[in-house]
């Protein structure tokens, strides 16, 4: 929701939701959850005062609300005649294991893999 437009925020969501569920022949829903838990990404990096990376887990709310995020601006990157279509094959391709969002998580998770040596060194100090 952008700007506070919620009618116009659920008519996209419903939309979409429709035009996935005429293009896989199954549950919307269920797509759905499970793109939103493909992209829930499970840790966070955090800069302390240093600049010294810090990996903490998330809650799965908070994954919950990244996953979103992630979901919807990289919805807004795609080419495509409007958010609808837009929003409808991201998460198409987010369950195929395909897309932007899944393209963040992989590169969020490599960052943290490569950070987490040095951030346990900073923490042992």
């Amino acid at each position: 929701m952008k700007n506070g437009n919620k009618y116009l925020a659920y008519k996209i969501i419903y939309l979409s939701l429709k035009h996935i569920k005429n293009k896989i022949k199954g549950d919307p829903i269920a797509f759905l959850r499970k793109a939103i838990q493909m992209l829930n990404p499970g840790i966070r990096i955090k800069k302390i005062n240093e600049g010294y990376p810090v990996i903490t887990e998330l809650g799965f709310e908070q994954g919950v609300c990244i996953a979103i995020k992630w979901l919807l601006r990289s919805a807004r990157q795609r080419s495509g005649p409007n958010i609808i279509l837009k929003l409808s094959s991201e998460l198409i391709d987010a369950t195929k294991g395909n897309g932007y969002a899944i393209r963040e998580k992989e590169r969020i998770t490599r960052i943290a893999e490569s950070n987490r040596t040095i951030s346990y060194t900073y923490i042992i100090r």
